[in-house]
């Protein structure tokens, strides 16, 4: 029995925190001191949590490029409605151009704060032009068919008022500390904690590729689970692999899965060449 190691740096930020998350649970469940990793798991757990503060802030910043995203999807939409208002004042009728010329007014009015205010003036101009063009200028609005305009600038505010809700300041800072910095550190103590164990269960003639026969074990216990059967030995360490053995496996097979794709995502690129 030993522990099935695994490429760590191949996991996924989040994927390495929630695999970090659960090897934490399993230690405190068999207890850092009686498997004898105290000293690593120790100076591994700082590690951890730092990486759950610069994640968190990884995740806000996620929330600022959509914001920055939609942001320039709402200067798109306003530059078009103003440049198809500009160009209907020269309609051949009177009445539509009267509405083409008070619609314009009121874009060249807001147009500044718009296209070059903060996200906060930006947002607050927008509220008050689509409080115009379905109030007062409604009617303008219909004659000259432009409602999807509107329709179109009021649900894209909407997004971005919706991301801006989820990112609790405007202005965030990089964080000072490195993820992968910490990531690669936490990484070295993990397989230290994994050659201690196997170490431990080779001293204690229960590791290696040795196969262990049901006979030989004391205080024995036959347990059953998806991955098969295994025999429950009154070795904590020993269990202690059983059961951290049957995480790593799923966190493979993420890894195993991925690099298919990736090959069969090659493969079809090689043949379309």
């Amino acid at each position: 029995m030993k522990i099935i190691r695994i490429r760590l740096n191949g996991l996924r930020n989040e994927e390495w925190f929630e695999f970090s998350g659960k090897f934490c649970e399993t230690v405190k469940h068999f207890g850092k001191e009686t498997i004898g990793i105290k000293g690593l798991y120790d100076r591994f757990v700082p590690l951890y949590q730092k990486t759950d503060h610069l994640l968190v802030v990884l995740r806000r910043s996620v929330y600022t490029t959509e914001m920055e995203t939609v942001d320039k999807k709402r200067d798109d939409l306003f530059r078009g409605h103003f440049s198809v208002v500009k160009g209907m004042r020269r309609q051949p009728l009177v009445s539509k151009r009267q509405a083409a010329e008070r619609l314009y007014n009121l874009l060249e009015g807001h147009r500044e704060t718009i296209l070059y205010g903060s996200y906060e003036a930006k947002s607050a101009a927008i509220y008050n032009l689509l409080q115009d063009l379905k109030g007062a200028y409604a009617a303008d609005v219909t004659l000259l068919a432009l409602t999807d305009w509107v329709t179109s600038i009021e649900e894209t505010e909407g997004v971005f008022l919706s991301l801006s809700s989820e990112r609790t300041q405007e202005s965030i800072d990089k964080p000072k500390e490195n993820l992968r910095q910490f990531r690669s550190q936490a990484d070295v103590l993990y397989t230290a904690m994994a050659n201690v164990l196997d170490a431990q269960l080779l001293a204690d003639g229960l590791g290696g590729d040795v196969v262990v026969e049901p006979g030989d074990l004391d205080d024995e216990m036959h347990i059953e689970g998806d991955e098969g059967s295994h025999e429950l030995h009154g070795n904590v360490t020993y269990n202690f692999v059983i059961a951290w053995n049957e995480t790593v496996k799923k966190y493979r097979n993420i890894l195993a899965q991925r690099a298919g794709r990736r090959a069969k995502s090659n493969g079809a690129g090689a043949a379309e060449s």
